[in-house]
């Protein structure tokens, strides 16, 4: 009989060890049920706000760029040689010294008014901020100013006293000269050049300014008045 009821206490041990292993695990899980616990709120995503295009700075407007003769790079130069195109009869070969590391080659239609023996020596205007272009297969790397009427064609000559290599001025015409690509594409010859004359005494002038060097005028040679330079 004792075996008996320890037996039963044995198993009435077990099945109370049980009833509280369970009755622990009914209580987390009513713990996970409570309705009582707040429901943990999800917070709600902040919006995206649009990426805000940046504007592009517009470029401020600018005033047009006036084309006269301060956008010519007119220099004084020297001619060193000067040869007979040998398949061109109007034109002459030249080297010219405007104060660079090199002469430069260029090309004028003159041999109807000088021979090669005449310009060698000779002081010029040489303008300068041309591009290279070929004349009849020759390099000409600029042009030699001159004076023009019905008759004849003429150098316009810088003062004696005037460097190789200076920039001839114009009063109120200051300003740096435009590249040669500008020259080219602005057509500043075409807006240029009319403006360019002489005056009655043969000083080569720029809407009635003279244009100078040194210590005075350009002049075309003989005194050439009222001529159209180019």
């Amino acid at each position: 009989a004792a075996s008996k009821e320890e037996d039963l206490e044995l198993t009435l041990q077990i099945i109370l060890e049980s009833l509280a292993t369970q009755d622990d695990g009914d209580a987390i899980v009513d713990d996970d049920d409570d309705d009582s616990a707040e429901p943990v709120q999800e917070q709600p995503k902040a919006e995206k706000k649009p990426k805000k295009k940046k504007k592009k700075s517009q470029p401020q407007d600018m005033a047009p760029v006036e084309m006269d003769v301060s956008k010519l790079d007119i220099r004084v130069g020297v001619i060193q040689e000067a040869w007979e195109h040998e398949e061109a009869d109007k034109l002459f070969c030249e080297k010219i010294d405007i104060g660079e590391e090199e002469p430069r080659n260029i090309a004028s239609g003159l041999r109807a008014y000088y021979t090669a023996e005449d310009l060698i020596g000779k002081r010029v205007c040489v303008l300068a901020n041309l591009k290279s272009r070929k004349l009849v297969g020759f390099p000409s790397h600029g042009m030699v100013l001159c004076a023009s009427n019905d008759d004849s064609v003429v150098f316009v000559n810088p003062p004696d006293d005037a460097a190789i290599g200076e920039r001839v001025a114009c009063a109120g015409f200051e300003g740096e000269p435009a590249t040669e690509n500008a020259v080219q594409k602005k057509k500043v010859l075409d807006k240029v050049f009319p403006d360019l004359k002489t005056d009655s005494n043969g000083v080569a002038s720029y809407k009635g300014i003279p244009l100078t060097a040194g210590s005075g005028s350009c002049v075309a040679e003989g005194g050439m008045a009222d001529a159209q330079v180019s």
